[in-house]
């Protein structure tokens, strides 16, 4: 299924916390960066804090409404891009400045 092959990418290209991203796949939650994956030990051993302040232009649990795909929910989000599951069409990474300047996701 290519849903989950995008899912499956999204994961491996994450820049943030892997266990955020994993929660946010099953409909949960974190509010912090966990600490203990690869990624935030990448940033403990580079001296850099995990950015906490960075926040996704739409909340996870959002219900949207895609001109194409018809209605989701934001399931996970970073500054640049959020991922939302479709009812018929699955998952679908969504560039913000492409939602932006197309018009083609509404909140519902």
């Amino acid at each position: 299924d290519r849903t989950r092959v995008e899912m499956m990418r999204g994961y491996a290209e994450t820049r943030d916390c892997r266990r955020q991203f994993l929660l946010g796949y099953f409909g949960e939650a974190l509010a912090e960066p966990c600490g203990n994956c690869d990624r935030c030990a990448a940033d403990a051993a580079a001296g850099r804090e995990p950015d906490t302040a960075q926040e996704s232009a739409l909340p996870v649990d959002t219900p949207v409404e895609h001109r194409e795909w018809g209605p989701g929910v934001v399931i996970s989000g970073e500054p640049d891009r959020i991922t939302v599951l479709f009812d018929e069409y699955g998952y679908r990474t969504l560039s913000i400045e492409s939602i932006r300047e197309s018009g083609v996701l509404q909140v519902r």
